[in-house]
């Protein structure tokens, strides 16, 4: 049971684009309880996570998350491999958001509060940074926090002059292990605030302290986290979110008499976000009209019911911007040859994409060239020291081994045997001799016939 007599933290694990759970989840708190927010002692991240503990330990609004967070999910959609696409670049992405919405003392409200989580590059060992000198120290962090070898780049990112990439590949739940600690997962497992566990449960994994459950469940959400789903399902697992935060303040009794408790059953569905916008063109039409204004045909409004309406008008708003005007026949007439075109199309067109986005990224690289290069080389040294200590370790380890296993059985035994006789031996007449020794000291036995007789 969670005390609240004591200090607490929170450690939210790293999930990439199902960061958007957590934004369902810190809703809901911020709604229900926020004093479990406010209150915390030291709130953890890593990757993802570590934006989401940003944003809530500097006091950025949440719907400001979200649009960036949609926004990122949009321009992955839009090439054809994804968020592999050689001119997506999801840090550059990440960097502009951080530099648009965190505060000028953000370093100031974050530092002493907020841990990122870090794996430094020279020997892959975990750091956690809880002070931050100023905000570009901040966002030099999070975006080492965020570095995902190979998916990300090849050359990490530097914080304070260190190397370092995502803290999920030493320690993706900082400080889980500590008392009174709330972990919060986007994967089903043993976390506090975590999707339920499925009844086709095979087994249980733990990567990086983040238990994860091994079902069909779980792999869709590994495989959303590097690949963002459409809009729709986003705002499906932003509302399962905030269920799994209300069903642990419940279960903890921490709903705040403020915010009294409601339950998700009993609540009557509510207006989808854009039917809520006063100064919205068809809401104008629809009213002088006067009919009632039908519920709109690019997201379920059951999908995102529980949510608050700014988060609403946020996914209600990237689902509109993705929907395709028309009906079905339209849909397979227009959309579907397009469609079949462009991959058709993907063999010329990549190779120019590509020429395109690494031209980008070397001009912005140009500045950086001298101090990466001496990196690479620097590693590339102590490769070849460690390879080159081991080989001569191996060799000087090699020569008695031959000495040994060259030799017969037997003609060990026998030379084992020979020098134990020799031994024996030894033994023997050192103690003989030092008899020997002794001998001299009593007195010679009277001889019977004594010399006198010859003189007489």
């Amino acid at each position: 049971m969670f005390d609240l007599q004591e200090d607490w933290c929170i450690s939210f694990a790293g999930c990439g684009f199902m960061g958007i759970y957590y934004v369902g989840a810190s809703s809901c708190i911020l709604e229900r309880f926020p004093r479990f927010i406010h209150d915390a002692s030291k709130i953890y991240g890593a990757s993802a996570g570590a934006l989401l503990a940003t944003i809530l330990t500097v006091g950025i609004p949440l719907e400001k998350c979200c649009v960036d967070l949609m926004f990122m999910a949009k321009e992955a959609r839009k090439h054809k491999l994804g968020s592999l696409h050689p001119a997506y670049n999801l840090l550059q992405i990440v960097q502009d958001s951080l530099l648009r919405n965190l505060p000028e003392d953000a370093h100031i409200r974050a530092s002493g509060r907020l841990c990122v989580s870090l794996t430094r590059v020279r020997d892959g060992k975990n750091v956690l940074v809880s002070e931050f000198d100023s905000r570009e120290e901040l966002i030099q962090a999070l975006i080492c926090s965020c570095f995902v070898p190979l998916y990300c780049g090849v050359i990490p990112p530097t914080y304070r002059g260190v190397h370092y990439v995502d803290g999920a590949v030493s320690d993706n739940l900082p400080r889980c292990h500590q008392r009174n600690t709330i972990t919060f997962s986007a994967y089903a497992g043993e976390s506090d605030v975590c999707p339920p566990a499925s009844t086709l449960n095979f087994h249980e994994v733990r990567f990086n302290n983040v238990s994860i459950q091994v079902n069909s469940e779980n792999m869709y959400r590994v495989t959303r986290t590097f690949f963002p789903p459409k809009p729709e399902a986003m705002a499906e697992i932003c509302q399962n979110g905030y269920k799994d935060a209300l069903r642990f303040l419940q279960e903890n009794n921490l709903i705040s008499s403020e915010c009294p408790q409601r339950s998700l059953e009993m609540d009557a569905p509510k207006p989808a976000c854009c039917e809520l916008a006063k100064d919205s063109v068809e809401a104008e039409e629809n009213t002088q009209q006067g009919g009632r204004k039908p519920p709109h045909g690019w997201l379920d409004p059951r999908l995102i019911e529980n949510l608050p309406v700014n988060i609403k008008k946020v996914l209600c708003e990237a689902c509109r911007e993705t929907h395709t005007t028309g009906g079905l026949l339209s849909h397979v007439t227009n959309y579907l040859p397009k469609k079949v075109t462009s991959y058709l199309q993907i063999s010329s067109a990549l190779p120019v994409e590509s020429a395109r986005s690494l031209a980008h990224r070397l001009v912005d690289w140009i500045p950086d060239v001298p101090r990466d290069l001496s990196w690479l080389y620097g590693v590339a040294g102590d490769i070849y020291k460690q390879a080159w200590k081991g080989k001569v370790k191996d060799c000087g380890s090699e020569a008695p081994l031959r000495r040994c296993t060259s030799l017969p059985e037997d003609l060990n035994l026998w030379s084992l045997r020979k020098e134990a006789t020799h031994i024996s031996s030894l033994t023997f007449t050192r103690n003989t001799h030092s008899v020997l020794d002794h001998t001299p000291l009593t007195p010679p036995p009277t001889p019977t016939l004594s010399p006198t007789s010859g003189l007489f």
